[in-house]
Formats: structure tokens, sequence, C-alpha cells
């Protein structure tokens, strides 16, 4: 058996970042880009007014004695998108929308609520500081300033930062391609009819989901019944990708085909079965370019095993500078009896009631338990040396969204 961190390390050594391509902005949500981007203008480029109001000469803004407002001439409604040619002089204002470029002249914008229309004239009454109301040019982005990095996932606001950078098309790694198999005569498609000895395939459907909100295009293949005939048919099915996930299969009963078949496909053993809890006949090789990974059959080993090796693999593929889950830490909310030898994997179920972030094990920890992850937003994480934690403690744990 193999530790989990030179598993790990062995996975990424062999998962390498994927080719760039042109991608629509429309269509960068989630993508990963794979070129720094720098700023080639200011944002925004020109003084412009940050309320509606009056643009106007703050030294104007001078009250009579016993005055409360003053009066100026206004001589023209400036809205968004448009330059006024005029010249602010004294005793003068301009009706100014948000958004419309600052007329020369004009060092400062009264709110409208500030304000009286009183025919072609406004009376002012608040006193504004010179750059009041006013978005300096380039006061977000500065003209070569770094905005986007290398390695950096789009979401809403890089979206719309890079429509502020005039950028309708980006250079993003390309999405690997995972294929998902499950294994198994015991298992039947969601809406097949089910016959005693059977269960329902869960495991395809949480993988492909898995691979999918992991940034990869993911397929599902469907299942391949305890028959090397159709194995290796799913094995050819995904011979283009660059991951191959199969689950089940894998541990070492007369029925388990999937590395003995994997084997005679050409895809060379890099490790079977690593020191971890739960997850232990996990296997991993390589065909050529492409990752393969035969995970346990249970589904919360299929699942945890998927977020601790095949989502580092996609996220080396995809550039990404963070690799596989987040991790933190928490105080553990009781105390914790564990078999030594293996790294422990614990599904946790948070409480983030309080100020510190605290953490309790799921009560059924067995590896067929499904609701354990659904229930689970954490793993906890138990080093191999350690059999016994207390309550109070604090605690690695794995994030799992």
């Amino acid at each position: 058996m193999i530790a989990y961190e030179s598993a790990l390390k062995k996975i990424l050594s062999k998962a390498k970042p994927l080719p760039a391509e042109s991608v629509p902005l429309t269509k960068s949500l989630g993508r990963i880009l794979a070129e720094d981007l720098k700023a080639k203008e200011p944002i925004p480029p020109f003084q412009k007014a940050t309320m509606d109001g009056y643009a106007v000469r703050s030294q104007d803004l001078v009250f009579p004695v016993g005055a409360d407002a003053v009066e100026l001439l206004v001589i023209e409604d400036l809205p968004a998108g448009k330059i006024s040619k005029t010249e602010l002089k004294p005793g003068k204002a301009i009706r100014i929308m948000t958004g419309a470029v600052l007329p020369k002249g004009a060092d400062a914008v009264v709110m409208v609520e500030d304000t009286e229309k009183r025919g072609k004239k406004v009376l002012i009454r608040r006193r504004v500081r010179p750059g009041e109301n006013i978005g300096q040019a380039g006061e977000d982005v500065k003209k070569g300033e770094l905005i986007l990095e290398k390695g950096q996932r789009i979401g809403p606001a890089e979206m719309g930062m890079l429509a502020s950078l005039g950028s309708s098309r980006i250079k993003a790694i390309s999405r690997p391609k995972v294929a998902i198999v499950s294994t198994g005569d015991e298992i039947v498609e969601p809406g097949a009819r089910i016959r005693p000895g059977q269960i329902r395939n869960s495991n395809g459907y949480s993988l492909f989901a898995l691979a999918l909100v992991s940034g990869a295009e993911a397929i599902y293949l469907g299942i391949a019944p305890d028959q090397k005939s159709a194995l290796r048919a799913k094995i050819r099915e995904a011979k283009k990708m660059n991951i191959l996930v199969l689950t089940g299969g894998v541990s070492v009963g007369d029925y388990d085909l999937v590395k003995d078949q994997l084997q005679g496909f050409g895809v060379r053993p890099i490790f079977w079965k690593a020191r971890i809890k739960p997850g232990k006949p996990i296997f991993f090789g390589t065909r050529r370019k492409q990752l393969v990974f035969g995970l346990p059959g249970n589904p919360a080993s299929a699942l945890v095993t998927f977020h601790l090796f095949v989502r580092p693999a996609i996220d080396k593929m995809l550039g990404k500078k963070e690799l596989g889950p987040r991790k933190g830490k928490a105080i553990l909310l009781e105390d914790l009896s564990l078999k030594t030898g293996r790294k422990h994997f614990l599904r946790g179920i948070l409480d983030q009631n309080g100020v510190v972030l605290q953490v309790h094990p799921f009560p059924n920890q067995k590896s067929g338990v499904l609701k354990s992850m659904v229930k689970s937003k954490v793993l906890i994480v138990i080093p191999p040396e350690i059999g016994a934690v207390e309550k109070g403690e604090e605690v690695e744990i794995i994030y799992l969204d």
C-alpha cells in the first residue's frame, strides 16, 4: 500500500496542463485563464459624475450672509455618453447624469437631492468639496496594470472586468475530458426495473457531476457488467479521453476485473491500494497520456477518493494555482477513537453558529452510506499514527463544496 501523500504526488507528476484555446467572453464563466491580462487603457478612461445632479465649480458655492443656498444658471443638460463642448464659467452649472464626462471647468457634482430647480436656474443647498461625487480617470484600473493572472478562474466579477478591458474573447486552458464508467452486475440505472440483489447506480451520476463542477467536460459511458468483453468495450470507448474513471471492481474478489483488464489494454499501473480510509483499494495508472483511475464501488469511498485524487489531477490539467479541495481548521466537537495505520478522512458536519468553526463526524462512517456525503460538507483528516483525538482539539478539514 502507498501513503496518501506519495499517491497524490505520483498522480500530479503524470497530470500535465492542457493547451490553451480561444473562448468567447459569454462562454468564459468558470474557465481558467491561460495568460496574464493587463489593462490597455485606464478604467474609467475619463473623469465622470458618480451621481445625478449638477456639475459645478466648488468655489462658486459661497452662500451669502444669512442664506442657506446659492443660485446658479443652468446652461446645459449632459446625459451619459455625451461630451459637453462648453467650459463651465463662474456662476454657471450643468445638469449632469451619472456616468457622464465631467465638463471642462467643473470640479465637483452636487447631488440632485441637495438642489431645487427654478426655471433656468438651480438652487444649491449644500456646499461640496473639489472632487466630490466625481470618479477619477483610472481610479478603478490604471493603464498597464496587471488585472487578471494566468491560472485565475473566471467568475461573474472577472467576466465584467474582461468586458471593461475590451476582451470579447479570452485564452483559456482547455477543459480535460473525463469519462465515467460504473461496473458490476449488481447495479442498474435509475429508470430500469430492479431485481432482488440489485441496487441503483448512484456512483456514475455522482462522479459525473463531480467531474463537471471540477471544470472538466464529462461523459457518462454507463454500466459495464462483470464480463471481460463488456468492460473492454467501455475502456475502448474512452480511448480519446484525458481521464478515465471507473468505479467498482478494483478489490480482490473473483469478479473484480477492472485492474486486470486495464493492464490488458496497455494501462501501466502506478499504484494499487492506498493507506487511507475510506478508499483503500484505489487504482491509478496511465495509458499513454491518459490518466486512469479505478475507484472503489462503495458510494462514499468513490466520492471521497474522487475529491482526494481526481480533483487535483483535473486542477493540474486546468493550470490552476491551487490543486484539489481547499483546506482549513476546525475544533472537534466529540472524542474520536480510531485504528492507526491508515490516514482517515471522516465525513464531517460543520457547526458555524459561533465565531470558531467547529465540526463533528457524521454518525455513520460506513463507506456505503451515501447520505453521509449529502449531509457532510467537509472531511476531517486524521493522520495514520493518531488513534485518539479529544473533543476540543483542532483538526484539519477538507472542504467538499
